[in-house]
């Protein structure tokens, strides 16, 4: 039975949200919020694009929660660029047809009309963040029309929008001197990420010092600047609306 005296936030995307391979903003959500009365449900599937999340809406509508936060579609976007992890991803998952921004809006549409109409839950689409620190390059380009879309679709919808990439853009046009590292379909330095991380033990901060990077640890994932965007925009839509 839900707990009454608690509001139950449900956090639901791909593997930043999951946080294994990312600093773990869900984690960091809960040390700030939890003795406030806030339960944080991590729904995080790595390798999920939007079609994936909506095949699995039941497990989330099963906690019935007062808030649902939905980070997903950078792998959607890094299919379309042709990334090798996202294609070996796809041959192991089901999908009716190949990837597209009109099958994009139609998941996520379909996600927050389910979530509508099977849930009171109040809903916050956060939009995709950076893809690689090279704000000029093409991955960044498609990246900014995703956002562009789900700002549209939170206005029409009356969701709520919570500008993460806008905020990113802004703080690495302050920072960075040349155009930053851009993001590399190849996989090779999200591998090395996940060696560093699990077999060296190194923290999300030092591999992001090793790759040359601001905010991300391998052109995908956040280090944990990076994922404080995150969580401190999740905080303020939580607290307005309690």
């Amino acid at each position: 039975m839900k707990n009454a005296n608690k509001h139950i936030v449900v956090c639901l995307g791909a593997s930043r949200v999951r946080g294994q391979v990312s600093y773990n903003f869900v984690n960091l959500l809960d040390q700030r919020m939890a003795e406030d009365g806030f339960q944080f449900i991590n729904a995080g599937v790595a390798g999920d694009q939007a079609y994936n999340v909506l095949m699995r809406l039941d497990s989330v509508i099963d906690y019935q929660p007062d808030f649902v936060i939905i980070l997903v579609g950078t792998n959607d976007v890094t299919a379309i660029l042709g990334s090798t992890l996202v294609r070996i991803s796809r041959l192991t998952r089901r999908f009716p047809q190949p990837p597209s921004a009109e099958f994009y809006k139609y998941n996520m549409l379909r996600i927050i009309n389910t979530l509508k109409e099977r849930t009171s839950a109040k809903i916050a689409l956060v939009s995709l963040p950076v893809l690689g620190e090279d704000l000029e390059s093409m991955p960044n380009h498609l990246i900014k029309d995703y956002n562009a879309m789900l700002k549209d679709i939170a206005d029409e919808e009356q969701v709520s929008y919570l500008a993460v990439y806008e905020l990113q853009e802004e703080y690495l046009r302050e920072v960075q001197h040349d155009s930053g590292r851009p993001y590399e379909s190849g996989g090779m330095l999200s591998i090395k990420a996940l060696a560093r991380h699990y077999l060296l033990r190194q923290s999300f901060d030092e591999i992001s010092r090793k790759h040359h990077f601001v905010l991300l640890t391998d052109g995908i994932h956040m280090n944990s600047r990076g994922a404080t965007f995150i969580a401190d925009e999740i905080e303020a839509f939580l607290r307005s609306h309690i």
